[in-house]
């Protein structure tokens, strides 16, 4: 079978991107703080409001930090998920795959709920958690089995 693994040197320092750039996000989305005047560019935009007018394909002023952090947090969280382990085994693979299902169960099971429970501009807010709780819960799951793993490991030698 076809292992589509990152090499196991990029699991470390995108773990660090990752995990920083998940409390950055946290931070500035939970707080007050307006980040729309860093790194204003001038840039293409595909769509623009109001969508589904004539106005497509126009060039726009835009702060680029919220895509930025968005970019480098989904990169980096999928680089940390699915970088090979130093031993790598068929054991650590069920891991991998048991994490990310109990994380697309959970997370979609979320999502449900929010749908039937919370309305309005609240559950925008939702979709956008949304869009980054299935990489986060993945790696914190697979991180806690691993971490389990490699404890039980240890203490058998």
């Amino acid at each position: 079978m076809k292992n589509y693994l990152f090499p196991t040197r990029f699991k470390n320092i995108s773990g660090l991107i990752f995990y920083l750039t998940t409390m950055i996000g946290a931070v500035v989305y939970i707080s007050d703080v307006n980040m729309d005047e860093l790194l204003v560019m001038k840039i293409p935009a595909l769509i623009n409001e109001p969508i589904f007018t004539d106005n497509m394909g126009m060039w726009i002023e835009n702060g680029l930090f919220d895509e930025l952090i968005t970019v480098v947090l989904i990169i980096s969280g999928i680089i940390h998920s699915f970088s090979r382990e130093k031993m790598e085994d068929e054991y650590i693979s069920s891991i991998r795959l048991q994490a990310l299902t109990w994380s697309i169960f959970v997370n979609y099971g979320l999502v449900l709920l929010a749908t039937l429970l919370i309305f309005g501009m609240a559950y925008f807010h939702v979709m956008i958690i949304h869009l980054f709780s299935l990489i986060i819960l993945f790696n914190l799951r697979f991180q806690y089995k691993l971490r389990a793993y490699y404890k039980i490991s240890n203490d058998e030698e």
